[in-house]
């Protein structure tokens, strides 16, 4: 997920200020609203169902949704399918989703309903991904370099997380609208050579990381809630709306490729990445 570097002024505050003096915090109390993701690959759908939390709620097991049910049908037909409720909100099934179809999710929570779909994509095709230094003003600058062939005729949308050591780095979303069918390139900024050497950075890449770098297949849908949420640190607003009823969250239907790559500086520009499909 996309890391959060602003920290409200009030924030900033309270924790510059003397510990001698206590300072009253007044915020309102505001209702818990139901958030979902909902993930669907090849061979299985996930959902995760939680509550917004209040800024007095602390136990970290407060959020969760147990009493939901939550099914998936294809459009077209009349077959339904119910997840398996497994504890904590979380709720799973094996199911098999096949390219160009249209998938709907119905939650059901104390009798309410709420609804998205997501059309599956084509597998993602991935020509390269490298660790590659360029030159960007005065500062040598590393980044994540990966390279995707665009599947012809279809309009293609994708989604790219990449973890270091299993936590998310970099998080980015690529259409074909400028390049369709053509070679697509997408650039993370990891860090500068300054940096490196200094070593002074906790976000600074070491000898010895393990790199992951998820590629997904997305619909329009999915990009768009993903767009708003990119755009969610100028805004200040909650992405836009992905379900029906006021649910937050989203439900996409994707396939993925996975790459890893351990990081040693000095083999940069050769490291080489292996990769599953799912």
């Amino acid at each position: 997920m996309k890391n959060l570097r602003l920290i409200p002024l009030l924030l900033m505050l309270i924790l510059t200020a003397s510990c001698e003096k206590e300072i009253p915090l007044d915020y309102r109390t505001v209702s818990p609203i139901y958030v979902a993701e909902v993930e669907m690959t090849a061979d299985d759908i996930t959902a995760r169902l939680s509550t917004t939390r209040g800024v007095e709620e602390q136990r970290p097991d407060s959020g969760f949704v147990d009493h939901a049910v939550v099914t998936v049908r294809q459009e077209g037909t009349n077959w339904t399918d119910t997840l398996e409720n497994r504890g904590r909100g979380r709720y799973t099934l094996f199911y098999f989703a096949y390219p160009g179809k249209e998938y709907i999710v119905d939650i059901e929570i104390d009798g309410r309903h709420y609804q998205s779909s997501s059309t599956m994509h084509s597998m993602p095709q991935v020509n390269s991904f490298q660790l590659v230094w360029q030159d960007v003003l005065t500062e040598k600058m590393l980044f994540a370099d990966l390279r995707l062939q665009d599947n012809p005729n279809e309009n293609n949308y994708y989604f790219m997380h990449l973890y270091r050591n299993n936590v998310g780095y970099r998080w980015a979303i690529m259409d074909d609208r400028a390049n369709p069918g053509a070679e697509l390139q997408q650039l993370f900024s990891c860090t500068t050579k300054r940096q490196m050497d200094e070593g002074t950075d906790s976000d600074v890449l070491r000898n010895g990381d393990q790199l992951r770098m998820e590629v997904r297949a997305i619909d329009r849908r999915a990009y768009d809630y993903l767009y708003s949420l990119q755009l969610m640190d100028n805004s200040g607003t909650n992405p836009i709306a992905n379900f029906s009823g006021g649910l937050l969250g989203y439900f996409s239907a994707f396939q993925q490729v996975t790459l890893q790559m351990p990081f040693h500086q000095d083999s940069i520009r050769t490291a080489a990445a292996s990769g599953t499909r799912r």
